[in-house]
């Protein structure tokens, strides 16, 4: 297979596929999936952003599978292989044997170590130990990044970066409610912005998990796409910082499973009342604590954009996606979804982008949603929302 500027060796895709055709990257013996490229693509773009910034990073990739993240970037963000350092590791004995080909393939033996290890062992090893502190650790399992965060946030070097991918969704989203708390420690339910609010499930365990270090995080970028979440956080240290975090950015969003109404509050404002929808008239659920504060810093995803542009083999559908991440970020407010007000007052469903354009001449800042077609992100009132959809 051929991604981006690598050539990679990856199980034949034809011994894997379903009974309707599908590929299944999960019963492969080595895990590659093809439909992950744009989460590639905007690490490597990530990677070149930081290597603008600083020098000398240290990459450590602990969940490597056949290491195609780990050659995309040696390739694309450090050609000359002098300033980043690349640990690739996996559990898998096949893992291992496919990643050393590969590299070999692509002629990158300079500064890249491959190691044969458990994913949390591989991190505690190689900072504890070896006293190699990353400057920037990617987490992309198959399933939860949960088991990993914690190693991840305690070893990464102080004002670091902890890129995690999520394809648990359906957890996230509050489908399993049981397993949204045992796992991620939310008390949830399935809104209607649920891909909303499986990002802000995310960060709010990471912030929580980061604290027991006494380190807090920044999100730089966060993004939702297809089957998976995909966050970017900058780590830092400071137990008082830590405490200010958590209490600034853990919150509670109460949605309207009817009209799609919701706002986000902070946790010491009652979360055991009876809430009213105050636009159906239907019940308001609480899902607490997730993160209300931005999921993006705008200026970083805007730099990020530029690199993006500037290298012409990544695939337009992660440019594009890039673009819509930054718009959304500029407006830090959970999604409208327009077919389900519509419903409540009987109207036909206006054009998003109708509705957005009416909304920025009322001096809001206002998005279309890219998960949602019929979704809109806006830091203006429901009255303002609904009097631009009536128009």
């Amino acid at each position: 297979a051929v991604e981006g500027l690598a050539k990679i060796c990856i199980p034949d895709p034809q011994l894997y596929r379903r009974e309707n055709g599908l590929y299944e990257p999960s019963w492969a013996p080595v895990f590659y999936n093809p439909k992950m490229i744009e989460n590639r693509d905007i690490c490597v773009a990530f990677l070149k952003m930081m290597l603008e910034e600083r020098r000398d990073i240290v990459v450590l990739d602990p969940l490597a599978a056949t290491g195609v993240r780990s050659i995309r970037i040696a390739l694309e963000a450090d050609p000359s292989r002098d300033f980043i350092a690349l640990y690739m590791g996996d559990i898998s004995l096949n893992a291992v044997e496919i990643m050393r080909h590969n590299i070999e393939l692509n002629n990158i033996n300079k500064n890249v170590f491959i190691r044969h290890a458990d994913a949390n062992e591989f991190i505690y090893q190689l900072v504890k130990r070896e006293g190699i502190a990353p400057s920037y650790i990617d987490i992309d399992p198959f399933g939860s990044p949960a088991p990993f965060v914690y190693a991840a946030l305690n070893g990464v070097k102080r004002d670091g970066v902890v890129a995690l991918t999520a394809t648990d969704l359906a957890v996230l989203e509050g489908r399993y409610k049981s397993k949204l708390f045992r796992r991620y420690g939310v008390v949830g339910v399935k809104a209607v912005q649920s891909k909303d609010i499986a990002l802000r499930v995310l960060l709010s365990f990471i912030v929580r998990a980061a604290a027991i270090y006494d380190r807090y995080i920044e999100p730089v970028i966060s993004y939702a796409m297809n089957h998976y979440v995909r966050v970017y956080v900058k780590v830092s240290k400071g137990g008082l910082k830590a405490d200010k975090i958590l209490k600034n950015c853990l919150g509670v969003a109460w949605c309207c499973t009817n009209c799609s109404y919701s706002y986000m509050d902070y946790m010491e404002n009652n979360i055991h009342r009876s809430v009213k929808c105050p636009v159906c008239g239907g019940r308001l659920d609480p899902i607490y604590p997730i993160w209300i504060c931005g999921i993006g810093d705008e200026k970083h995803i805007e730099k990020l954009i530029g690199i993006a542009n500037e290298m012409y083999w990544l695939q337009k559908s992660s440019r594009v996606l890039l673009e819509n991440i930054y718009r959304v970020s500029r407006v830090n407010s959970l999604t409208t979804r327009l077919t389900y007000l519509a419903k409540v007052f009987k109207i036909n469903v206006p054009s998003t982008y109708d509705v957005v354009e009416c909304l920025q001449q009322k001096g809001f800042r206002a998005s279309r949603s890219y998960i949602y077609s019929d979704g809109v992100a806006t830091n203006a009132s429901i009255n303002d929302l609904i009097e631009c959809m009536k128009r």
